[in-house]
């Protein structure tokens, strides 16, 4: 069986810490872990976890670009982190933008 690193259609692009983008929503900010076109991952250490298919809409607040807002359900909850699958994608001049912007100061980040 694949695991989930296999499963995964998208590039993710991961982020050190102090860069890492913020999700607002429900009265929530968390911080954001990982993203891709078509979702993201985020932390959630001290709250309840949502429950799988719980809709999440809210504002992705990057550090270097425009804040979007975003629509998924939740795929995943566990261990502290939430990982949402998007109803749209994040437009790819963000991801590109954000990537550049990673690898122009974090040349050995991966």
């Amino acid at each position: 069986m694949p695991t989930s690193q296999e499963r995964r259609q998208d590039h993710r692009i991961r982020y050190p810490f102090q860069e890492r983008p913020q999700l607002q929503y429900a009265d929530r900010t968390c911080v954001v872990l990982d993203i891709s076109a078509r979702g993201l991952c985020y932390a959630l250490p001290d709250g309840l976890l949502p429950k799988p298919y719980e809709p999440v809409k809210g504002i992705l607040r990057f550090r270097h670009n425009t804040p979007i807002t975003i629509d998924g359900v939740v795929v995943r909850a566990q261990n502290g982190e939430v990982a949402l699958y998007l109803h749209q994608e994040i437009p790819f001049a963000v991801l590109l933008a954000e990537q550049r912007y990673l690898h122009q100061h974090y040349p050995m980040w991966s």
